[in-house]
């Protein structure tokens, strides 16, 4: 039987839940698409024969339906992905597409490009006029500056999406199969890009609002604080902010008010209510004017996932005060959340869709008991930790598999700098509506932003300079992610108590027997960079970079770094850095890590040569040859029980024919740029080799 304690937002959530992992499953493991088909009628069959019969079998079956209704949904979307004209990826191509996005903006010795995403209407190979119809989206290199919205014809070379496979790295594959990108375009030198149509009516009354309301900011507040509101107000204008910054906001937890969600959504509508009622306008048009402005805040914001989450939310609000019926927040969630699944399932993958709704569902879910342990301190103080620490119950996990790293001082950031970050996103919110009535009266209010939002700042970096601000961790288990959600459950449903107990038990103890101990190596993928770590038991690493002058001059930034981290590394003995831009290179890595004397380094299996010219080395070791040149073409290290190789510029033939005698000798062999990160550790006594994708293990004793 179903516990009657059970509160119903638990089993709207839960049925969300089980849609978005039939969507997870779907992705892991492909089936055919009449196969979800069948499972769902038998699903539903089960409801109907047991809909008075076992409230137990029939709950199991509306989880069965929503979770594959779930993956049937994704098995599509991935089957119209694949249905994408993939073939023309590596021709010159011609291309007509309107841009959408403007990705990223960087200095190039021939002037200023920009990275676009542009939604392909049609496209040519370059020299024929036979024209195919275009569909997806595709990421665009070209010269600044461009106009958004616009349409333009572009001729270059396509390229391949290419992903970095390396734990800790955002999940780009995902986002660009929700945004159905499929190639990457360049425009070719001194190749005129034409515009073939202006932006459309709506595009231009959005940009020339944009436009007008940024300026105005700047007017006031100058060209220092302007972003930084703009920023809070509509997400975006990341590339405008003040040096260090975003650091800042993410050491004390308040990254998120950078980008819209649902509290920018509360504070719009709150405003508008407030202003509707001034003006004495009735329950329906009040209602309209809400939800008017709601769309109108939505298209300035981009419609990003959390926005048209929370805009969903925000009207059913609007919606409930006209008809004065009660607003369940918890199924409204649960609705607005299924509908932006079923419309674009890949959105289950992305951070800040699972950020959003698992903060809001944290405040729907457990506000009440957290306060009720607050109960005996004051009641602003009360109200200010119980949303706080309401919202992260269930992000904790994701915050470190995300930034692996917990923010110590969040508490006392959304007690001192959060309301005034609020109080000044309230005045920016009422600055910009009075903006289309009384200019006057906006600068007015902007003029009061000003030293609020400059106290903000001051007070949130000076939190964040604090020492110990982050509690860093690296990526948790899959046990121990399911222990910490067991864990809340045990606190927080009573009606489950008792049936999770050993459960939760078994998961933490494995958690902690299970989890890997002794020195390991691990091989990044890094493009064309090389870099290998030897990662110790106590976490520090030693690390061999050889840096390419091909690659990003920030690779280690944004590959190395995140890479490490995940591991759980973020203390250094030892960094050798070779090749071209070493000094920068070395100048990034000791800006994201702590440095230790020298110590002397445990003993491996592994060995890591800079050609394959030499002598190889005896024994069962695990050997990275950062170069085939000079290779005969015939020796091999048959007693290795692994041999990493890298690819070359000039092309695979050495790479295939070391492949090929690897084979011959029945030795594995591996390459970053193929198999992604790979990792030498010791398990149980034995050595085992694992890929991004797969693992495999060696029985290796006592090396």
């Amino acid at each position: 039987m179903m516990g009657h304690n059970i509160k119903p937002e638990w089993v709207s959530l839960s049925l969300v839940l089980a849609l978005a992992t039939g969507m997870i499953l779907a992705d892991a493991f492909t089936l055919p698409l009449i196969l979800w088909l069948f499972i769902f009628w038998l699903a539903l069959l089960g409801i109907f024969f047991f809909r008075s019969r076992s409230r137990v079998v029939l709950a199991v079956c509306l989880f069965l339906v929503a979770l594959v209704l779930g993956a049937g949904r994704l098995q599509l979307e991935a089957n119209r992905y694949e249905a994408l004209p993939h073939q023309a990826v590596g021709a010159k191509l011609t291309v007509e597409g309107t841009l959408q996005e403007r990705r990223s903006t960087y200095a190039t010795e021939k002037g200023l490009v920009g990275r676009y995403v542009m939604q392909v209407r049609r496209y040519a190979y370059a020299g024929e006029e036979d024209v195919q119809p275009g569909s997806g989206c595709a990421y665009v290199t070209l010269p600044e500056p461009q106009i958004l919205g616009s349409t333009v014809v572009v001729t270059g070379d396509s390229r391949p999406l290419t992903y970095y496979k390396n734990d800790g790295m955002y999940d780009a594959f995902h986002r660009d199969r929700e945004k159905a990108i499929w190639l990457r375009l360049f425009a070719d030198d001194g190749k005129k890009v034409s515009v073939t149509a202006p932006l459309g009516r709506w595009d231009s009354f959005l940009q020339a609002l944009r436009q007008a309301l940024t300026g105005r900011y700047k007017a006031v507040l100058g060209e220092s604080y302007a972003p930084v509101l703009a920023s809070l107000l509509f997400g975006g204008h990341y590339d405008e902010l003040p040096p260090g910054l975003l650091e800042s906001f993410s050491t004390t937890g308040l990254i998120h008010i950078l980008s819209v969600s649902g509290s920018h959504v509360a504070l719009l509508l709150a405003v508008i209510q407030l202003m509707g009622r001034a003006l004495g306008l009735r329950p329906r048009g009040l209602c309209l004017v809400s939800v008017s402005f709601l769309f109108l805040y939505g298209a300035l914001s981009d419609f990003s996932s959390p926005v048209v989450r929370a805009s969903l939310m925000g009207a059913a609000s609007a919606l409930s005060l006209t008809v004065r019926r009660e607003y369940l927040a918890g199924h409204a969630l649960a609705l607005a959340m299924a509908a932006m699944l079923i419309y674009s399932p890949y959105l289950v993958f992305d951070l800040s869709f699972r950020l959003s709704c698992g903060a809001s569902a944290g405040i729907i879910l457990f506000q009440r008991p957290v306060s009720a342990w607050l109960s005996a301190l004051p009641a602003f103080l009360r109200d200010c930790l119980t949303v706080c620490v309401a919202a992260q119950i269930l992000v904790v996990p994701l915050l470190f598999s995300a930034f692996f790293s917990f923010p110590v001082y969040s508490l006392v950031a959304n007690i001192l700098v959060a309301p005034a970050l609020d109080l000044v996103m309230v005045l920016g919110l009422l600055a910009s509506v009075l903006s289309l009535l009384w200019g006057v009266g906006a600068d007015m209010v902007l003029w009061l932003i000003k030293p609020l939002l400059a106290l903000a700042l001051k007070g949130n970096a000076f939190i964040a300079a604090l020492p110990g601000s982050r509690f860093w961790g690296g990526q948790p288990s899959v046990l121990a992610v399911l222990a910490w959600y067991l864990v809340v459950a045990f606190g927080f449903c009573p009606a489950f108590r008792r049936r999770i107990g050993s459960g939760l038990a078994l998961c933490l103890a494995a958690a902690w027997f299970l989890r890997l101990s002794g020195p390991e190596v691990l091989v990044l993928d890094a493009g064309r960079d090389q870099v290998t770590a030897v990662i110790y038991e106590d976490k520090s690493a030693d690390i061999w970079y050889n840096k390419s002058r091909f690659a990003n001059p920030d690779q280690a930034a944004v590959v190395v770094t995140p890479a490490l981290r995940a591991q759980g590394v973020f203390r250094l003995r030892q960094c050798r850095v070779d090749g071209d831009g070493a000094g920068y290179t070395l100048a990034l890595l000791r800006r994201h890590f702590d440095f230790l004397p020298e110590q002397g380094a445990e003993d491996v299996p592994f060995r890591c040569l800079p050609s394959a010219s030499s002598a190889f080395p005896d024994g069962p070791l695990c050997l990275e040859f950062r170069s085939l040149a000079g290779w005969n073409g015939r020796d091999f290290p048959v007693s290795a029980m692994a041999t990493i190789v890298y690819a070359s510029r000039r092309g695979d033939e050495a790479l295939t024919e070391w492949g090929e005698t690897a084979a011959f000798h029945g030795r594995p062999c591996y390459t970053p740029g193929r198999d992604g990160q790979i990792r030498l550790y010791r398990w149980r006594g034995q050595w085992q080799v694992a890929t991004f994708d797969e693992e495999q293990s060696w029985n290796i004793r006592n090396i």
